[in-house]
């Protein structure tokens, strides 16, 4: 692999960024121009690494994909906003082919472009050839409404309801690691019609990636709330098991909590009442029809 030729061939579809971009890749910084009335920017990091977010050998271009995806899922958490850049950096292994290289690009180019956030820079390196093909991605966004708040995790209120999108379980398969976790939606629709339609009646939000009692735990925790599960309700993936359709991960749905009317679908997607937050201590109960459990920490947490 020649860096600078395969740079060249990046560089190549700069013709086709948006006229936000006003410095593209090619230089030391990528400027952007923002949206009028713009003082806040948004920004999340996450990575993807080869044999751990991803089947080993998978086409890279489906890691690429992944990883923006992934941090669109973190913009439409926050409900009020909007993506507006990414930037990614590789970690590519000694002795990779240039052709797979660029596969990975292309996922991360077509990707970003696609959700309006296109690829304006990064960094790429050689690593050993025993290490995993990876690529970390920052995104940037923007609020949607700069006036209005933006739905943090801190933000359940006693009283809210608590609300999930979709359907839960069945992600990846354990054996083989394929799935829908490779090619989601992220809920960026679902969300900014959330936010349009219930204002300042959406409190906190987050997305579903690490498990649903694992992830609602963290809104539990920063709102120092109790969050009231009932199992039964949760909208489970035909064939899986409730208790383990809650604890896989890799669902990239939205959790919610709101008050108001909050509707049973939105742009194509369902939105079901789980439960309800009440005055606690920061912990997740869930009701299994017979018994009430603590389940804060039910899900996918990183290792090293």
């Amino acid at each position: 692999m020649q860096e600078f030729q395969l740079l060249e061939r990046v560089f190549a579809h700069n013709v086709s960024l948006p006229a936000c971009v006003v410095v593209p890749p090619g230089d030391d910084m990528a400027a952007l121009r923002l949206p009028p009335q713009t003082s806040t920017i948004l920004v999340a990091a996450d990575s993807a690494v080869e044999g751990r977010h991803t089947p080993v050998g998978v086409d890279a271009y489906i890691l690429g994909r992944k990883a923006v995806l992934r941090n669109l899922s973190d913009v439409a958490a926050m409900a009020n906003a909007r993506p507006f850049a990414t930037l990614a950096c590789a970690m590519i292994p000694v002795g990779t082919e240039e052709a797979r290289v660029w596969r990975l690009f292309e996922g991360l180019r077509e990707t970003a472009l696609q959700w309006n956030a296109p690829l304006v820079g990064g960094d790429m390196t050689s690593v050993s050839a025993e290490s995993a093909l990876s690529v970390a991605v920052t995104i940037l966004a923007t609020p949607t409404d700069s006036s209005a708040a933006l739905a943090t995790r801190s933000s359940a209120r006693e009283g809210d309801g608590v609300y999930v999108t979709g359907v839960l379980g069945g992600a990846w398969d354990r054996v083989t690691g394929l799935g829908r976790h490779l090619d989601f939606t992220p809920r960026l629709n679902v969300a900014q019609a959330l936010f349009a339609q219930l204002g300042s009646q959406l409190h906190a939000m987050i997305d579903v990636s690490d498990g649903l009692m694992q992830d609602l735990g963290h809104i539990a925790k920063r709102s120092a709330h109790t969050l009231e599960i009932e199992l039964a309700r949760v909208p489970i993936e035909n064939g899986w098991a409730p208790m383990d359709a809650i604890a896989h991960g890799e669902d990239y749905e939205l959790a919610f909590t709101a008050t108001g009317e909050v509707p049973a679908q939105l742009a194509g997607v369902p939105i079901t009442r789980i439960g309800t937050v009440r005055a606690g201590d920061g912990i997740v109960q869930l009701f299994d029809g017979a018994r009430t459990v603590t389940v804060s920490r039910a899900g996918w947490e990183h290792g090293t």
